[in-house]
């Protein structure tokens, strides 16, 4: 669980090859060439020295049209067609030079990178082949063929090639090792396991084949087995931090949590461990659904990372990711302010920071950090919609419509989700500051853009229910909204005050019924409606009762509560 990385065996970079130009210097030798054409071709050659490469272009090109068999003519067109990235192209005069002239190692390598950045791995093969054939004793070409052909699922294949390999050169322990990932690939887990025992039988210099085993074992159930392997390895390789994360995985299997963290807080002080793999230990660990290690301890591992690092803003950033993650929002906060202190030139620390503000409800510090993030980072659309949101939390709904608006207008047209939430959102706004035309139109967005947007459906629902406006489309509205996100009380809210419009309170009753039983504490809107509902049906004692219950609530937050000690002193709704 806890590995932030693979080990892979498997090495294989494209463009290493087109050291082809150093190489081979091709030369017009074919038999019966004219003079003419030599003069060309090594003008050609000219033009491509002093970097005229659209003349070069042509004048090779007209000498492969006076003589199609000239191979180091077709060869420079290729050279120059990929440094000009047309790939089509290259391969094409690539593929006529080593079928002129199949004996050149250079045109192969050079058609073998062609396929490398086409990614045409179905082609790598038989060029593979071409290249052993012209260089038998070189291992990497098998090497390099028993990939092409694993990466082509061609399993079987790509094991038969790797033990021509150890036939010719001998069972290395990269053998070994590439042996076991194709065996994994394949799910022969049980053959994987043979290839790493027979590695570690040898004694291998490394310990990659120890922590490999380890995993093997642990994911077939064999985690006391992994923890033997491990301990072998910790006294072969005292200081390799891999061998600890893979024994913090073995203790996790086999519930042992504490001496999991031990083996982690000695990986995390290790020097050869760099900080971006102990990120991604953490980042590992703390988004496991089985929360196999305590938040203690992830606490801990995070808080290990500012120790030894304590001037490095990812480190401090990680602590808040972590920090956020388990809803400890206070520190993760003082922890992204730490890193802005180191570095306040990442625009994704200023995103965190706005974020669990926002979650804190810390509007006014979410306009104010938006703001000074804005000015390092003008026109930026996450922070323009997150600055909004603290305008919006604070009711500043001018304000929040300059920057959701702003936000709007630097948005990704492909970027459809977060269209869709801005268009809820400045739906939410201009309703409030009274623009209803322009908060119909931004739903309707909302939703055309995101069918299943619930958030936009419920609030278009509701506030066309306050304005007792198009009220079929709200009751078709919010009946989606709850069939998306059923037993959500503030949408069964939504949808019972639809049907209150409309005259249907004794559906609305089983809605409102539905929305305090779902609500831990209902709002003074939600039985205040309750209220309502139960006064248009004659029941005025209970509609007394939930007013009674939601002027108490208002009063505790401040609201006003006119209204509703006028319905409850005169026994009646009122509109």
């Amino acid at each position: 669980m806890l590995r932030s990385f693979c080990l892979c065996v498997f090495l294989w970079c494209a463009g290493g090859a087109l050291m082809a130009q150093e190489i081979v210097q091709p030369t017009a030798s074919n038999e019966g060439d004219s003079l003419a054409i030599r003069d060309l071709y090594f003008k050609g050659l000219q033009q491509k020295s002093v970097g005229q490469l659209a003349a070069a272009k042509q004048t090779f090109e007209r000498v492969v049209e006076l003589q199609p068999g000239n191979d180091t003519a077709h060869f420079e067109l290729a050279r120059i067609n990929f440094d000009g990235e047309d790939y089509l192209a290259a391969g094409r005069a690539a593929e006529r030079a080593a079928r002129i002239n199949p004996d050149n190692v250079a045109y192969w390598i050079l058609l073998l990178d062609i396929h490398k950045k086409t990614g045409n791995l179905k082609a790598m093969p038989p060029v593979f082949d071409a290249l052993i054939r012209l260089e038998p004793d070189k291992a990497d070409h098998y090497n390099d063929k028993a990939y092409a052909l694993f990466l082509n699922k061609q399993y079987a294949a790509s094991l038969a090639v790797l033990d021509t390999i150890a036939e010719r050169f001998g069972e290395t322990a990269d053998y070994h090792l590439t042996k076991q990932q194709v065996y994994r690939a394949k799910g022969d887990t049980q053959s994987a396991i043979r290839e790493l025992e027979t590695l570690i039988s040898k004694k291998p210099e490394g310990s990659n084949a120890y922590i490999l085993l380890a995993e093997l074992y642990t994911s077939t159930r064999s985690p006391k087995k992994a923890l033997a392997l491990l301990d072998e390895a910790s006294r072969l390789f005292p200081d390799d931090p891999i061998v600890l994360l893979g024994k913090s995985d073995a203790y996790l299997a086999t519930a042992k949590p504490k001496q999991a963290f031990e083996c982690l807080s000695r990986a995390f002080q290790s020097d050869v461990l760099d900080i971006d793999a102990k990120a991604g230990v953490l980042y590992t660990a703390v988004s496991d659904s089985r929360k196999a290690l305590p938040d203690k301890s992830l606490m801990d591992l995070a808080d290990l990372l500012i120790e030894k690092y304590p001037r490095a803003e990812k480190a401090h950033a990680v602590r808040g990711d972590v920090y956020m993650q388990l809803q400890e929002l206070e520190t993760a906060r003082e922890a992204y302010l730490q890193a802005l202190d180191i570095n306040k030139y990442i625009d994704g620390i200023w995103q965190q920071l706005l974020q669990v503000e926002l979650q804190m409800g810390r509007y006014s510090e979410v306009e104010s950090h938006g703001k000074e993030a804005l000015a390092l980072f003008p026109n930026h659309t996450l922070l323009l919609f997150f600055t909004g949101h603290g305008f919006l939390g604070n009711k500043n709904y001018p304000e929040a419509r300059t920057y959701l608006e702003a936000a709007l207008n630097n948005a990704n047209e492909e970027h459809t989700p977060l269209l869709a939430q801005l268009y809820s959102n400045l739906g939410d706004v201009y309703n409030s500051l009274e623009m209803y035309a322009e908060s119909d139109v931004a739903f309707e967005e909302a939703i055309a853009l995101d069918s299943t947007n619930a958030y936009a459906l419920n609030n278009y629902a509701y506030y066309l229910a306050l304005r007792k406006e198009k009220l079929p489309l709200a009751a078709k509205l919010t009946k989606l909204s709850n069939e998306l996100l059923p037993n959500y009380a503030s949408y069964e809210d939504t949808y019972a005050w639809v049907l209150f419009q409309q005259g249907k309170y004794d559906e609305a009753l089983l809605w409102i019924k539905k929305a305090v039983k779902n609500s831990a504490e209902p709002s003074e809107t939600l039985l205040e409606h309750y209220g309502d509902i139960l006064a248009k049906l004659g029941r005025i004692d209970a509609a007394v009762v939930q007013w009674k219950k939601a002027k108490a609530i208002s009063e505790s937050v401040g609201k006003d509560i006119d209204k509703l000690s006028k319905k409850i002193n005169e026994r009646q709704y009122i509109d």
